[in-house]
């Protein structure tokens, strides 16, 4: 447990640091740059501590941990923009501490890492069903398409640690190496279209949806599909520090808009939340 937790912290911190990079790279340089590729090598870091993490600790549990990075980038933001937090953003940092704690206390065992064929095969299949929607939510430039973007780029990354538990128990069959394989694809995906959807609408809008799906779809499998547990007599709990750290997560993303102030045309006379769409419609319409 305590391995587990302190590689899915370390990775927190990771990609809460890397989130501002990546922010003031994709605006400044563009999506393919020598300073991404660099972005990308941090990433492949993290994803590693992540795989510490997702071996040693239920997906719940996991992806909450590292889902702490939104604390670190609302707060490394805030340094680099020189403007504090506000009283909600530190509350919501209050709440994902909390949510962690107890969670952390109501996790039991680790269940299994075993994918069978009918597993493999969904597994590719919801990876191109994803793929092809979000070439359609790039080729689509309404107001909502950077939001779209931002909840497809969610289930790409939902899918990764999902992907990656096979990893847990590596014995170079193909019943292993083959949705392993899978990782790097939807991490690749998610990357992209998350990369995308902080070009075309504000940074809120974008990682809102990402940080729920990325969270809430690997817990919801790990239980489901895997078999992880929650201590006995601790299922409420569990799921009020699940609900809370979640709904700071969102809280968070607000902290998270000042990244667009990184954006070099950015008009400091302008709240960077209610900048115009496409269409005249504010950006975080949907935060």
């Amino acid at each position: 447990m305590l391995l587990g937790l302190t590689a899915a912290l370390l990775a927190a911190v990771l990609f809460g640091v890397i989130a501002v990079v990546q922010a003031a790279v994709i605006r400044r340089h563009g999506l393919v740059s020598p300073m991404m590729a660099g972005v990308l090598v941090a990433y492949l870091v993290g994803w590693l501590l992540h795989l510490v993490a997702i071996a040693e600790l239920p997906l719940y549990l996991a992806q909450v941990g590292v889902g702490a990075s939104l604390v670190v980038t609302a707060l490394v933001a805030a340094f680099v923009m020189g403007e504090p937090l506000r009283t909600e953003h530190w509350v919501a940092v209050a709440g994902v501490v909390v949510g962690l704690g107890v969670l952390a206390l109501s996790a039991g065992p680790v269940g299994d890492s075993e994918f069978t064929s009918r597993t493999t095969v969904l597994l590719y299949v919801l990876l191109g069903v994803n793929a092809a929607l979000g070439w359609l939510a790039y080729r689509w430039h309404g107001a909502w398409s950077g939001v779209a973007l931002g909840i497809l780029a969610g289930f790409a990354y939902g899918g990764t640690p999902v992907a990656t538990r096979v990893l847990t128990d590596l014995d170079f069959t193909p019943a292993t190496v083959v949705p392993a394989l899978s990782i790097g694809l939807y991490g690749a995906l998610g990357f992209v279209l998350y990369s995308v959807a902080m070009k075309r609408t504000s940074v809120t809008a974008a990682t809102a949806p990402l940080v729920l799906l990325q969270t809430l779809i690997p817990a919801v499998v790990g239980l489901l599909v895997f078999g992880d547990e929650v201590r006995a007599g601790w299922w409420p709990a569990a799921l009020v520090a699940f609900a809370v750290s979640l709904a700071a997560g969102v809280v968070l993303c607000g902290a998270e808009a000042r990244l667009d102030l990184l954006d070099p045309d950015h008009d400091p006379g302008h709240d960077p939340g209610h900048d115009p769409g496409h269409d005249g419609q504010p950006l975080d319409q949907a935060s």
